[in-house]
């Protein structure tokens, strides 16, 4: 290796390791012992890690969207007319069209709403670790499970 890329190497390492804080966990640590996470936060709230098919974690993961009941009425009544009649008659050739893309939707909302009252979430962004651990204020899991580590050690 020349000299000018060993110093290199020597400062990407050494910034990173001052990037990150003591004790910073790996991702095998944080994830240890988390079999099940979920994330309840409302539509405007970007959720890291999204729940994309690609995307391999070692929990499973929940995502609820709690104003999705809002979604669901707009999605419900987009291109429907404004008078009664017609209104009955645009349901009629679309109810069952509506019924597939919506339904899944409901079911979870309501599971996430019935969730949020069963762990007594009170504010947003919450992330619930193994259905026992209620962290708030983070969108990003991996940022929940931290400070939940974080507040779980001796000492604090």
């Amino acid at each position: 290796m020349r000299i000018h890329q060993h110093r290199r190497f020597v400062f990407v390492a050494l910034a990173l390791a001052l990037a990150l804080p003591a004790g910073a966990q790996t991702p095998q640590n944080l994830h240890a012992g988390v079999t099940r996470v979920e994330v309840f936060a409302n539509m405007a709230m970007s959720v890291t890690p999204a729940s994309a098919p690609d995307y391999r974690h070692p929990y499973q993961l929940s995502i609820y969207r709690l104003d999705a009941m809002n979604q669901i009425r707009d999605i419900a009544s987009a291109g429907m007319p404004r008078d009664e009649a017609g209104a009955r008659r645009w349901l009629a050739a679309n109810e069952a069209r509506i019924r597939r893309q919506v339904q899944p939707m409901v079911a979870s909302a309501v599971n996430g709403i019935l969730l949020a009252r069963r762990y007594r979430i009170d504010r947003l962004p919450a992330v619930v670790v193994n259905q026992r651990y209620v962290v708030y204020g983070h969108t990003d899991v991996d940022q929940a499970l931290a400070a939940l580590r974080m507040s779980r050690q001796p000492g604090r």
